[in-house]
């Protein structure tokens, strides 16, 4: 009898916690059923909302991405930049289309709108290198569902639809569009995205089947469609020309759809989506966030950034079953303070959007491994994360500085088996990505995944101490502004100087799968004056070539400077590798440890690091060799590896 009734408290409470069956509603809030509303897609906002603060959950920097922070002229120095996040700030290494401005004197300025960054993706060399839209790994809300005021500021009282219907131009940052027939936004027939609740805690999430109604410019539907609850028919854009310049508004022009409007097929016969009333089931709604859930959105861009890769065999904390929420939980003490969804971060030397929360709630190294030790239930076992100071210490004896002078990382992530991107040449107006094992090419996001030739050395960088990293190198075309900044020329204005200029350096490039491709690429004094000449005839001023220096055309003739741009870096904090693959610095401890950092050869002080650009690719590609690589540590002001005592 006892044993029954704590099944019986057991059931209780479990079906406590899991999530009620709720109805879904259209954006106006009306009910879908099989019989109401049923080719509407759901509207998470009206759906979730119902029951929960949609405000304060969307105020995340997640939704936000530097979007509550944005004004024309954020950034009076360097006006293209908008705002601290990755809406409205521009970082070529994860995606080379900058937001335009609010407000705009010339259609030069304006790469990509709101319209076009919430869904226009590269094709690619083929429809199968396909790359997702900037809006693909961004939930929805704050930019993709609001529109800006006449500063270029967040205006959260009216959506990105409703904005529309003012009237607004050509050269609007948010209402503008160089795909569609008349180069106006569409959002009154797209709809806008909101937060996407279910991208989270959802742990069978189709992320793909969402990119593809991005894509389609189908943006009330893309919810509907990650869900898996239904599937989607029709597109607003259904591919072929999407540059048909058609100034008949209000008809349909080659690759649009703008007369009749996607309709959704729900599996409401499908029991484990829906009850038998027409509810979704509240079973597939999980409070707790997989690491899954993450990886959907965060994998591809760690391949690309640093290499790692999250499978077991290749991180010791998955392999113990530790998961992303661990590590990274909703910060805040209050439930108040976690509903505004700010997940736990580190700092970034390159990404910086809400750095005043840098660390705040975050597990690191140190808080697990030292001081009071956390434990972990996971698979079946209760585990404590262990101190290792008394191993230091005697591995280290006397030279126990290095724990605060060099990070964890720096010795403990020594390799990585992706292949990642550490060259972007974009001086023809393509992102050709070279990989970090063996500058191969290249030619979608997919392709950084890719195992590497060869597990490869990480870099280091200096930052208060030693961080493994992985540096970027670029190459690209901007124009210099009276106060010395350069602004990016859109890559597509590029791309066409570069077919006009034609005879352009090539590279035979090795691709991934085998195969080879003739790259063009700026490289030789006259592929430079060549396309700085037709960039300026096109209408830009100051244009000038970003590569090893800067080059610009003075009475005709070709200079150099010095390129003060800051190179970007990513720091590396995932891929820990088990202590029994002896992949760790210093693991021989003193002398031999010591010396595996301190003889000529090694590669943490030593690693080869990409110097000049230029001269690499015209001369050297694809074999590194001096002058143009050196070690890393020319560039921290050393003039050899410092020496053991």
């Amino acid at each position: 009898m006892i044993i029954c009734l704590g099944v019986v408290l057991f059931l209780a409470a479990a079906e406590a916690r899991a999530h009620q069956d709720v109805w879904l509603r259209n954006e106006q809030g009306g009910r879908i059923t099989a019989s109401l509303n049923r080719l509407d897609p759901y509207s998470p906002k009206k759906t979730c909302g119902a029951c929960h603060d949609y405000a304060a959950i969307t105020s995340g920097y997640h939704f936000q991405q530097g979007f509550d922070k944005m004004k024309d002229g954020y950034d009076p120095r360097r006006p293209w930049i908008l705002s601290p996040g990755m809406f409205g700030n521009w970082l070529p290494t994860a995606a080379a289309g900058r937001i335009a401005a609010k407000n705009n004197v010339s259609r030069h300025q304006i790469d990509y709108s709101t319209y076009d960054w919430i869904g226009a993706g590269h094709a690619g060399e083929n429809p199968s290198q396909r790359t997702p839209s900037c809006g693909s790994c961004h939930p929805g809300g704050g930019p993709m569902e609001y529109g800006r005021n006449a500063r270029g500021q967040a205006d959260f009282r009216k959506t990105l639809s409703d904005g529309e219907r003012t009237g607004a131009g050509e050269l609007d940052g948010d209402y503008s569009s160089r795909f569609t027939p008349d180069g106006k936004s569409r959002f009154r027939q797209s709809g806008v995205v909101e937060a996407d609740c279910l991208i989270c805690h959802h742990p069978d999430y189709r992320k793909a089947s969402r990119d593809e109604q991005l894509y389609r410019r189908n943006y009330r539907w893309a919810a509907t469609a990650g869900s898996g609850l239904g599937s989607v028919r029709g597109s607003i854009f259904t591919g072929g020309d999407a540059f048909a310049q058609s100034k008949r508004e209000g008809t349909d022009a080659p690759g649009w759809n703008l007369s009749r409007r996607p309709v959704v097929s729900y599996a409401w016969s499908n029991p484990s989506l829906f009850t038998a009333e027409g509810r979704m089931k509240g079973s597939l709604i999980q409070k707790q966030v997989s690491s899954k859930s993450c990886l959907q959105c965060h994998a591809a861009g760690e391949a690309k950034n640093t290499g790692a890769s999250f499978a077991p065999a290749n991180d010791v904390h998955i392999r113990a079953g530790l998961t992303c929420t661990d590590c990274h939980p909703l910060s805040g003490q209050t439930k108040a303070q976690k509903l505004t969804h700010q997940i736990a971060k580190g700092k970034s030397l390159t990404n910086h959007v809400r750095n005043d929360l840098d660390g705040r709630d975050m597990r690191t190294c140190i808080s697990c491994h030292s001081g009071k030790q956390p434990r972990f239930t996971r698979m079946g076992k209760t585990r404590q994360a262990k101190n290792p100071q008394s191993v230091h210490a005697g591995l280290f004896a006397g030279a126990t500085f290095h724990t605060y002078l060099i990070s964890c990382q720096s010795c403990h992530i020594f390799q990585q088996p992706l292949r990642a991107l550490t060259l972007l040449d974009m001086s023809t107006g393509k992102e050709y990505g070279y990989t970090t094992d063996d500058f191969e090419g290249a030619l979608s996001l997919t392709d950084y995944s890719l195992p590497a030739t060869k597990p490869w050395i990480l870099w280091q960088t200096r930052e208060n101490q030693y961080l493994a990293a992985v540096p970027k190198s670029m190459q690209w075309f901007g124009e210099k502004m009276q106060n010395g900044e350069i602004r990016p020329i859109p890559l597509r204005y590029v791309s066409q100087a570069a077919r006009r200029a034609g005879n352009l350096t090539t590279l035979p490039v090795r691709l991934p799968h085998g195969s080879t491709q003739k790259r063009p690429t700026v490289v030789s004094d006259r592929d430079i004056t060549t396309m700085i000449r037709i960039l300026s005839s096109a209408g830009f001023s100051g244009v000038t070539f970003v590569s090893d220096r800067t080059y610009e055309l003075k009475n005709g003739k070709l200079i150099s400077s010095p390129n003060l741009q800051k190179e970007a870096v990513y720091t590396v904090e995932h891929g820990v590798a088990p202590l029994e693959r002896k992949l760790t610095y210093g693991r021989k401890g003193n002398p031999d440890g010591c010396m595996q950092c301190h003889e000529e050869s090694s590669a943490f002080f030593g690693r080869q690091t990409l110097k000049n650009v230029r001269e690499f690719l015209k001369n050297d590609y694809p074999a590194p060799k001096a002058p143009n690589f050196v070690p890393q540590y020319e560039s921290w002001g050393m003039q050899s590896v410092p020496s053991y005592e």
